[in-house]
């Protein structure tokens, strides 16, 4: 049986440090293993994806263009950890009704998952909520960077969004089917 090690951090040095973001360099010390002097870690308060499904079972998603890669894509509402929101919930409900214009009830809220986004370089944690009978309360209270669609999809038509690619955020994906098994829609037979 291997024995995995932490590694050690001899220094750092902050790159970025803002509201949205932190990246820090870090000379670590591999155990057994070399010296790396440029080992990148990126740092914030993590995130929370919401899956919502309303009354009559259909799933909310969004379509919205992501910077990042360029493209428009589809996903659940989700968001960043707000500096005075302890309790990811809080921010859950918060991105459901700023992106969407739903709100759930209490007691129809739940958690679905706990995700690392890149363990590889970063410290970035993912709570997936799942939100039972999502109900119109509101209207969209979006960021003006954004514009996000809404869309109401069939647990069918979001399987076939899957396996088509068009709903491919991997972390997503991974909530979408967790939804799915939890709902009843496919099972586990392991």
């Amino acid at each position: 049986m291997t024995i995995h090690q932490p590694w050690t951090t001899i220094s750092y040095q902050q790159i970025l440090d803002n509201p949205y973001l932190k990246i820090r360099c870090e000379q670590v010390a591999v155990p057994n293993g070399p010296i790396i002097s440029d080992y990148y870690i990126i740092e914030n308060r993590g995130w929370v994806g919401i899956v919502p499904v309303t009354e009559d079972g259909l799933f909310l998603l969004n379509r919205q263009y992501k910077h990042g890669i360029g493209r428009v894509v589809l996903e659940f509402p989700a968001g960043g950890i707000d500096a005075h929101e302890d309790d990811p919930q809080v921010t859950a409900r918060r991105e459901l009704m700023e992106e969407t214009g739903y709100s759930v009830e209490d007691g129809q809220i739940e958690p679905l998952a706990h995700m690392y986004a890149n363990p590889t370089g970063a410290r970035t944690l993912i709570w997936w909520y799942l939100a039972r009978d999502a109900r119109k309360t509101g209207e969209q209270k979006i960021d003006p960077v954004e514009v996000i669609e809404n869309l109401l999809v069939t647990p069918r038509e979001l399987l076939q969004l899957i396996h088509d690619g068009s709903f491919a955020v991997q972390g997503q994906v991974a909530a979408a089917y967790m939804a799915l098994e939890r709902l009843g829609y496919i099972t586990f037979n392991g």
